[in-house]
C-alpha cells in the first residue's frame, strides 16, 4: 500500500522526471562523443595519385591526412614510369574519412624477366601459342629450306640465335627461323583490302608472310580506322612468292579508294585462306 502512494507521489515523479533528463544527457552527450572520436561526417576527396612515385605519393597523403600500403607489384607497364603508382583503391575523387588506408599498385623498377620457352621442330603455330603465351612478341618469321614445312629451326633476337630457357625481358620481339620443305614452292599473295592494320598484320603471320611498309593517307584522321586499299605485291589469283615475302600496305579513311574486286578473284582468296587455315 505504502509502494503504490508512493508511486503516486509528488516525490516519485520529480525522481523520474530527474532520471529521464540525466539519461537524455548522457545518449545525447555519448552521441556527440562517438562522432568527434569517429569523426562522423567528415570526409576527405582521395588523390589521383596515378603516375607518382613513392615520394610524391607521401607528401600528397600526408597533406590529405590518409595512409597507404602496396599490396601488388604489377607486371611491368610502360606507360608510366619506373616504380609509380599504376592503380590506387579507393579511385581519385572518392571520399573516404581521415586515416583511411589507399591500396596502392606500384609499377616495377624493372620488367620482368621470362624464360624463352623451348620452340625447337615445333610447328610455327605452336610456337607463336608458346611465345605469346609467355608475354613475348613474335617478330619476323624468316624461311629457310628444311625438310620440314612450317617447324621452327631457330629463334633470334635481332643476329643472336636463342637457347630454349634464356630469360628474356618480358615483351621481347623474337624472330623465328622456319623451314620452307624441299620444294621451291610458290604460294598466292594474299588479299588484304579492306582489312585494318592490326587484322591485316594477323593474316600476313598466320599465313607465313610478312608485314613490310606501312604508308597511311597524308590527309588521314583515324588511324584506327584506316583500311588497307593498296598492297605490293599485289594480291594474285595464282601461286606469284615465296613464304616469308614482306607485303607492304597502304591504308586510307576514304574507302572509295579501296578496289572492288570481281567475284571471281573474292573467291580465289577466300579459296587461298580456307586452304591455309586447314595447314595451321
Amino acid at each position: 500500500m505504502k509502494l503504490f502512494r508512493f508511486l503516486l507521489s509528488k516525490t516519485f515523479f520529480v525522481n523520474l522526471f530527474i532520471m529521464i533528463l540525466i539519461s537524455a544527457g548522457l545518449l545525447v552527450g555519448l552521441h556527440f562523443s562517438l562522432n568527434h572520436y569517429t569523426e562522423h561526417d567528415i570526409t576527405i576527396e582521395v588523390p589521383d595519385l596515378k603516375g607518382m612515385a613513392l615520394t610524391e605519393v607521401e607528401t600528397a597523403l600526408n597533406d590529405a591526412h590518409l595512409n597507404y600500403v602496396i599490396i601488388d607489384s604489377a607486371e611491368y607497364d610502360p606507360t608510366f614510369p619506373r616504380g609509380s603508382v599504376i592503380s590506387q583503391y579507393p579511385e581519385a575523387q572518392k571520399q573516404v574519412k581521415t586515416g583511411r588506408e589507399l591500396k596502392l599498385t606500384i609499377n616495377p623498377f624493372y620488367p620482368r624477366k621470362v624464360e624463352l620457352p623451348d620452340l625447337i621442330e615445333k610447328t610455327k603455330r605452336r610456337a607463336i601459342y608458346d611465345l605469346e603465351s609467355k608475354g613475348f612478341q613474335l617478330g619476323k618469321l624468316n624461311y629457310v629450306p628444311y625438310i620440314g614445312k612450317d617447324v621452327v629451326i631457330d629463334v633470334k633476337v635481332g643476329e643472336r640465335s636463342l637457347l630454349p630457357g634464356t630469360k628474356l625481358k618480358k615483351g621481347t620481339t623474337v624472330d623465328l627461323v622456319l623451314g620452307m620443305g624441299l620444294s621451291d614452292e610458290l604460294v598466292m599473295a594474299p588479299y588484304l583490302r579492306w582489312k585494318t592494320l592490326e587484322e591485316a598484320e594477323e593474316y600476313l603471320k598466320m599465313r607465313s608472310f610478312n608485314l613490310g611498309s606501312v604508308i597511311y593517307d597524308e590527309e588521314i584522321k583515324d588511324t584506327a580506322a584506316a583500311l588497307v586499299y593498296r598492297q605490293n605485291p599485289a594480291p594474285s589469283k595464282e601461286p606469284t612468292i615465296r613464304m616469308g615475302r614482306e607485303i607492304d600496305v597502304w591504308l586510307t579513311n576514304d574507302y572509295t579508294k579501296i578496289v572492288n574486286d570481281s567475284l571471281e578473284f573474292q573467291n580465289s582468296a577466300l579459296a587461298d585462306s580456307l586452304s591455309n587455315d586447314s595447314t595451321l
